[in-house]
């Protein structure tokens, strides 16, 4: 029987309001069939539009429970990275074979054990030093690394190897026996070579090449030249005939049997032009080789010192071995080797505290004793205290091959070293002669002020420990980087005078104030302690007990105004 047409409108709409929330449905599932059977053959076309909308939701609910499946899967699987037991990383050190106990010897990062070991893993074909993964409960070995994961460690030096295939390494004075890893077996290592090595697990894992000591050199050769310094021409010519005779003329060393002098000891008061003269000698040393340059090792001995026992002798070691290995590699290249304040590191042996210095003094004479045969290799030398070197260092055949003395510059070598350091293509101030006259009057007034004999160039007095009083006038204090800060003083005075509007060129004015200067600062540096080393003459077993300032009053101030129109 067919039902109403308003009855099967009113089914219609009540089975379409269930499909917007068609998952929490209140009718039961039979009920649901049964109404749309009913709607079925009372009314197909509402049927098939039902029908459409109910396999558009049953595709969008599927699609929904899909993507919720592969959600949980993705969950299920980072659930179980998260909660995985690790895998522990060792090192094989070896298969055992006793008794009962058969399997791997590895090392974890704590302790040793003995694991089982894969089937998928042959034993035999492990060596001592692989990586390899033991399991979850680190019991059980199950893989070997593809590589080294940990590539740090101790470096020593090596020394020896024993008759089982053990090597002897030397690390922090101390010898450490270990195995050799697959890297370094089979290699043919020299006493001396770097390895590194794993203390705790006993182990030699590989060679690392030495340092080629670029932090030692300058990157250029200097550019000083004996052109640059006044007044010290006897010792410059003496410097460079035993440089050239020895560096440049072994053969003709070599036919009159004498012994090549490889060492230069510059000693004289501070400020005097020893490190320059060190530098001038390598330039003009670059200049005579055939491959025009050379090389510059500025050695300051206090810089390798270190608070570990030993590390300071190795460091002393190190940079004589740079020293050789680059004298080596190319014989025609001169390298010098320049000492600073040497006394820092050679002072007379037995006179230390603790007796540090005398193990240092005794490597860096056997390093100086290594280098006889080494004829490309120069050591320069320098010391305001050579009454404090050990005479073993001091002696001819280590430092002293040849000893220059550098003076404090008398009244000549004062005026050529202000003539350096007022050249002639500066301004003066004109004379009325010429600028070259009047650079000449400029040096003769600096000389006259600074070595005139009169209480004007007194600057201070020293009480010695007999009651006698000593005078130090300028020329006792006055020195080659004094004459230098002279000369820059005066021509900064100039140039910042001719900035501001004022006369130009270098004038005496200039010189007097900066050497007025000179006179008021330079005594304010000498103590009982360093007196001697500005005054030689001071005798030996009396000391000074105290140092006077004796202040001088400008009487002709020079000032200078500029006019403003």
């Amino acid at each position: 029987m067919t039902r109403p047409a308003n009855d099967v409108g009113e089914l219609t709409s009540r089975i379409l309001a269930l499909f917007p929330t068609i998952a929490e449905c209140p009718l039961p599932p039979d009920q649901l069939v049964a109404a749309l059977t009913r709607l079925r053959e009372s009314d197909g076309e509402s049927f098939a539009l039902i029908a459409r909308m109910l396999m558009d939701i049953i595709e969008r609910q599927g699609a929904a429970l899909t993507s919720v499946e592969e959600a949980q899967e993705e969950l299920r699987e980072l659930v179980r990275k998260l909660t995985a037991s690790p895998y522990f990383p060792a090192v094989f050190l070896g298969a055992t074979h006793s008794g009962a106990v058969q399997g791997a010897l590895v090392q974890t990062d704590t302790e040793r054990r003995v694991v089982e070991v894969s089937d998928e893993v042959p034993l035999d074909q492990l060596i001592p030093g692989d990586e390899v993964f033991l399991s979850h409960e680190r019991n059980f070995l199950i893989g070997k690394s593809a590589g080294e994961s940990c590539r740090t460690g101790e470096v020593g030096s090596y020394s020896r190897s024993i008759a089982d295939g053990r090597l002897v390494l030397r690390a922090r004075d101390e010898e450490v026996v270990v195995l050799p890893a697959a890297g370094l077996r089979g290699l043919a290592l020299k006493a001396g070579e770097g390895v590194r090595f794993d203390r705790v697990r006993g182990l030699a894992l590989e060679r690392i090449e030495a340092s080629q000591g670029a932090e030692y050199f300058l990157e250029a050769t200097p550019k000083d030249s004996f052109d640059e310094i006044g007044g010290l021409d006897r010792e410059i010519e003496a410097l460079k005939r035993v440089l050239s005779l020895n560096m440049f003329h072994a053969e003709t060393v070599r036919k009159y049997k004498l012994r090549p002098k490889r060492a230069v000891l510059m000693e004289g008061p501070p400020g005097n032009g020893k490190t320059k003269t060190a530098r001038a000698a390598c330039a003009w040393l670059a200049s005579l080789s055939k491959s025009g340059r050379s090389r510059f090792i500025n050695v300051k001995p206090g810089a390798l010192n270190s608070m570990w026992y030993g590390q300071t002798e190795e460091r002393y070691r190190e940079i004589f071995r740079v020293a050789r290995e680059a004298a080596l590699a190319d014989p025609e290249l001169p390298i010098v080797m320049f000492w600073d304040e040497v006394d820092a590191v050679s002072a007379t042996r037995g006179e230390s505290l603790h007796r540090i210095d005398d193990r240092i003094l005794n490597t860096f004479a056997a390093e100086l004793d290594g280098l006889e045969e080494r004829g490309n290799i120069v050591i320069l030398s320098a010391t305001n205290r050579r009454d404090a070197l050990d005479p073993a260092i001091a002696r001819p055949g280590r430092l002293g091959d040849m000893v220059i003395h550098f003076p404090q510059p008398n009244r000549q070598a004062a005026r050529a070293i202000l003539g350096c350091h007022l050249p002639a293509g500066i301004p003066f101030a004109a004379n009325g002669e010429g600028m070259a006259a009047a650079r000449e009057a400029l040096l003769d007034l600096a000389v006259g002020q600074i070595f005139a004999p009169r209480r004007d160039t007194e600057l201070a007095s020293l009480t010695l420990r007999d009651g006698k009083q000593r005078l130090v006038c300028a020329a006792d204090l006055v020195s080659g980087s004094q004459l230098e800060a002279i000369a820059r003083a005066a021509i900064e005075r100039a140039c910042l005078r001719e900035a501001e509007g004022g006369p130009a060129g270098v004038a005496p004015a200039d010189l007097s104030a900066a050497i007025s200067d000179f006179f008021q600062m330079a005594p304010r540096g000498l103590t009982p302690r360093n007196a001697r080393n500005y005054l030689p003459d001071i005798p030996q077993d009396v000391d000074v007990t105290r140092v006077d300032v004796i202040e001088h009053k400008v009487s002709h101030p020079h000032r200078y105004r500029m006019e403003v129109a």
